[in-house]
């Protein structure tokens, strides 16, 4: 008796849990929207006893067009518009009305993004640290809009001013999504404040006494560095901040709010500062460095769709690649291949597994009582009948354990050929905790492919080494995935700094610097493109801390590198992991490729990351699924924009041993010890015509000349010595 009341409640509880795809509207939901507006039926009669109405933001693509008297009509108020998409809040009660409705095409949302700051990492002091080396006088991001969307913003830290005098405050705008919404017209949640006095008054996002995520990453793209050698890549842009909701800071919102942050919410977010720069008239690059593992990627189509009208010249959205490659997260069981499977890793209750195939497979759960000798297993045949829906459910019984299956067929075409199930396991207790299970596919004939996440992942074992199929791949995050993002991935340059009390923290996952940091998500994408497009520097990477993050851990600061009082308040330098910092360093290069050519395109970024990218390791051909085009290459990217790359007299690199700028009306060189031999100066425009040259004889460790050019614009110094690290060549700017 016991067993079946077992067997009953754990049916109960898979129904609970699984939603009826045929409700779907043929295809026109997301698969977390129908989840979503299962668990909202299951809590209808408390809500109407309290009288509230649960929104979300959505995306919303409609045949003919979209007009507002519609959009009153179906319960939706419009927020944005690109085309045939619209961004739009909907009662989650009229979410299945709207997408049944036969002007509808798709209406699609997906949970909140999760920041992509590597949390292995900071449990075992495996911290980075980035100083800012290269100087680009010619181009520091003036007259460009830096954007970043994220959480834990400190809008008072000085790094933020112009210099060390505080005179001139660089943060132009700040929509805060979590701030107490004042207007309904023009945002869907949160309040928005556009001068710097407005902005200075509210002093952090609301988030910023549980993160300090994004002060760090704007630190790394925009930060001048207040007194301090951790300046960012384009210290003189300005700067717009969207302070968004993530997974990790649910316990601020209303639970009457809740699913109004969805990723739909997020590009309202990118929408918001590519809207500020138009405004003013400037180039803008946007930086992410969040994401979610995507579901699917057909489950994603609208929200690509929409990154991709947003982005175009003088407009470049930069997202991370994520933080999953420590984790095994898929299997392939190629055509011809009997069996592939792997053993669950996984630390919950529940779990969700997905399968693209383009056949019939078998699937298999098996359990096992001791190494080799399998205890219990579990047969599903997957049909693929040409109709979504069709759940398939099972349990599996262990020694007074109990596993649940549900394999319900996806709702949309995925790739050409291919299917897509979601596979949710349901156990009576923490899956790690419970006996080894593999989960394999089975059937010659077909070719399949299990994905898991950093959450939900596998691991090989010797228990049965027939299961020893995973491997990390195919785990870029979403909206990294998408076409219209340049995707940064991490490499590891640094392997150890010291902190501020004196201790070395060092990196023991990575042992030659410059390689593929060890936790960088890597492609293909589920559709088989490859990304990311680049890499940078994600590990020992040091940035800017909120000084009310600090305030509320005082006890927290083994990553804090320095502290500093300023204002009236102490604020610090601190170190982190992760391709969250990479890729604001991709953003904040990019605004200095767009202050030398304010049109580019993301296809022109892409060409030049391709001609101008180092290549880490060897052997490879490149773009690939690990460093896309490679290493970004900040200056030699600037001479390819500028093109005048093709000097066949010019370095590509600048001059290691020596500082070439402008003082006091001359020109400045500052040479790490006095040249041993003459040096050859030469002058180029930026359209490569040689202006000057001069052979210097007999010089010092500091050269001032009269400058030898006239006119205003950009010029090339060229210098070129036998003494090692003096030639090189520099942008300067008159």
């Amino acid at each position: 008796m016991r067993n079946i009341m077992l067997y009953m409640s754990l049916m109960l509880t898979i129904l609970a849990v699984c939603t009826d795809v045929q409700a779907s509207a043929d295809g026109r939901l997301s698969a977390w929207l129908e989840e979503v507006i299962e668990q909202d039926a299951q809590q209808a009669g408390r809500r109407a006893a309290e009288s509230t109405e649960q929104l979300t933001t959505v995306f919303l693509q409609m045949k003919d067009g979209i007009d507002d008297e519609t959009l009153a009509r179906l319960g939706c108020k419009k927020y944005a518009q690109l085309g045939d998409i619209a961004i739009v809040t909907v009662p989650l009660s009229r979410v299945s009305d709207l997408a049944e409705q036969p002007e509808v095409v798709r209406v699609e949302a997906n949970d909140k993004a999760r920041f992509t700051m590597d949390n292995v990492a900071t449990a075992t002091n495996v911290l980075p640290v980035y100083e800012q080396t290269s100087e680009h006088p010619a181009f520091t991001g003036q007259g460009v809009i830096v954007g970043l969307e994220d959480v834990g913003f400190d809008l008072t830290h000085p790094t933020f001013y112009d210099d060390t005098s505080l005179s001139h405050y660089r943060i132009k705008a700040f929509w805060d999504m979590l701030a107490p919404h004042t207007d309904n017209d023009r945002l869907p949640v949160g309040n928005e404040w556009t001068t710097a006095e407005d902005i200075l008054a509210q002093c952090h996002a609301t988030d910023n006494h549980l993160f300090y995520h994004g002060t760090h990453t704007t630190g790394t793209a925009a930060g001048s560095g207040y007194d301090s050698p951790y300046r960012g890549m384009a210290w003189e842009s300005d700067i717009c901040l969207v302070a968004n909701a993530v997974t990790e800071d649910t316990v601020l919102i209303n639970p009457s709010d809740y699913y109004l942050y969805t990723n739909a919410t997020d590009a309202l977010g990118f929408k918001y500062i590519f809207d500020y720069a138009e405004s003013q008239h400037k180039p803008c690059v946007v930086s992410f460095s969040e994401g979610y593992t995507p579901r699917m990627d057909g489950d994603d189509r609208l929200y690509a769709t929409f990154l991709s009208r947003l982005t175009g010249p003088g407009r470049i959205f930069v997202s991370s690649a994520g933080n999953e490659r420590q984790r095994l997260t898929y299997v392939h069981k190629p055509q011809g291949v009997e069996t592939a499977g792997s053993f669950i890793e996984a630390y919950e209750k529940r779990v969700t597994y997905r399968l693209m195939t383009d056949g019939k497979p078998t699937l298999r759960l098996i359990a096992y009582q001791d190494k080799d000798v399998a205890d219990k297993e579990l047969r599903i045949a997957i049909s693929s009948d040409g109709r979504s829906g069709n759940n398939l459910k099972d349990t599996l019984f262990i020694n007074g354990d109990t596993c649940a299956v549900s394999i319900e067929r996806y709702n949309a075409q995925l790739v050409e050929d291919k299917i897509g199930y979601i596979i949710v396991l349901t156990a009576n207790r923490k899956l790690h905790g419970m006996k080894p299970m593999a989960l394999v596919i089975e059937g010659e004939n077909c070719e399949a492919e299990l994905l898991g996440s950093s959450s939900y992942g596998f691991t090989n074992k010797d228990t049965d080494t027939r299961w020893n199929d995973a491997e990390s791949s195919h785990n870029i995050l979403a909206p990294g995935c998408f076409d219209a993002a340049i995707t940064v991935g991490s490499t590891s340059h640094r392997l150890q700094y010291t902190n501020m009390k004196g201790d070395s923290i060092t990196d023991t996952h990575a042992k030659t610097a410059g390689l593929l940091s060890w936790f960088s998500s890597v492609g293909p994408t589920l559709d088989g493109r490859i990304k990311p497009d680049v890499t940078a520097p994600g590990n020992y990477v040091i940035s800017a801390l909120s000084t009310y993050y600090l305030e509320a851990h005082p006890n927290g600061t083994y990553n804090h590198v320095k502290h500093f009082d300023a204002q009236g308040r102490t604020y610090a330098w601190a170190a982190d992991l992760g391709t969250s910092m990479s890729t604001p360093a991709v953003a904040g290069i990019i605004a200095l490729w767009l202050q030398a050519k304010p049109t580019l395109t993301p296809d022109d970024i892409r060409g030049t990351l391709q001609r101008t990218c180092r290549h880490p390791e060897e052997g490879l051909d490149y773009p690939n699924n690990l460093y896309g085009y490679g290493d970004i290459d900040a200056y030699r990217g600037l001479l390819d924009v500028l093109n005048i790359s093709g000097i066949k007299e010019l370095s590509h690199h600048q001059p290691q041993s020596v500082r070439v700028g402008i003082k006091d009306g001359q020109l400045h060189m500052q040479f790490a010890q006095k040249p041993s031999r003459p040096v050859m100066l030469s002058i180029y425009t930026a359209t490569g015509e040689l202006k000057y040259q001069q052979r210097l004889l007999n010089t010092g460790q500091e050269v001032m000349l009269p400058l030898p050019i006239k006119g205003n614009g950009v010029y090339v110094v060229q210098l070129t010595g036998t003494d090692k690290g003096v030639t090189g060549s520099q942008l300067i700017r008159l």
